[in-house]
Formats: C-alpha cells, structure tokens, sequence
C-alpha cells in the first residue's frame, strides 16, 4: 500500500474520547452518526491549514499521532498512535461540539488499523529526520520515509 504520511496532532481528552479508544455509542448515537459504531474518529479543524490537510489525505494514508501538552495525562510530549486514514465524514457544528467539545473540528475520518504507541520526540527523529514536535497537523515529505508501510511499520514497535 502506498500514500503519504502524516504527523497528527492531538488533544487529551479527545484523544481518550474518541481516538484512543472506540467513541462511546452514546456520543455517536447523540451525534446522529450511529453507522460509525465500532470506528475510532479524528478531525481536523476547519481552517485553512485543516482544510489543506483534510483534502490531501486519502483512504489508506499513514497516521502518526502526536499529543501535544497540556498537562492532564502522562504521555502527552510523546507520539501515542499510529493508524491509516479511513472514511473522510464532514460533521456539521453539532456534531463537532458532540464528539470534540468545539465546533470547529469539523474535518472528520475514522481512523482504521490504529495501534497504540509510546515513542519520544527522539525516536521519531531518528526515524523521520524531525528534530521537534509537530506545531500542527500536516504531511510528512516523502524523503524522510521510503514507504507509509514501512514507516508505520517501524514506528509501531
């Protein structure tokens, strides 16, 4: 399988919510989106640098998730998750403020083939070449991986 990659980044309590886990039916059932059960969610925010991300991912591309810092759970500062990009769903505001708490991640996909993990900053830079945390969601250039397969791959280990 080929693609593109791309660095995620997240928030706990959303994270726990609705990635880190399968939503609870209740907030897909509240969100009107009960054909999801089963699916774990993520969105970008509506805005232009989401939208960017949002239309140039596919069916099947690479996911690596980053948990920024808050200070509410022990492995934000880390990267938490790797997956493959599913089906792309649009939600509406409602739906949004259901599932994420705000109105604005509107940019919705299931995520399938998610698989949890617990890597530092430096062992995704000896990976990918990167030497800080993603400031916000984007695309991995394709020279710092070989193939979206491998680099899960080696970073769900």
């Amino acid at each position: 399988m080929s693609g593109d990659l791309f660095r995620i980044t997240v928030d706990e309590t959303n994270y726990s919510r609705v990635l880190g886990t399968s939503p609870d039916e209740s907030l897909l059932t509240d969100a009107h989106l009960q054909e999801l059960r089963g699916s774990r969610l993520w969105a970008q925010k509506n805005t232009e640098k989401g939208q960017e991300v949002y239309d140039a991912m596919e069916p099947g591309d690479g996911l690596l998730f980053y948990k920024v810092k808050r200070g509410i759970a022990p492995d934000e500062g880390m990267y938490v998750g790797t997956g493959r990009v599913g089906e792309k769903v649009r939600l509406d505001e409602e739906q949004a403020r259901i599932l994420f708490r705000t109105t604005v991640a509107t940019l919705a996909y299931t995520v399938t083939e998610f698989n949890q993990i617990r890597k530092s900053i430096e062992e995704v830079e000896s990976a990918l070449g990167y030497v800080s945390y993603p400031q916000s969601s984007h695309r991995v250039t394709n020279n710092r991986y070989t193939t979206v397969d491998r680099a899960l791959k080696m970073l769900s280990h």
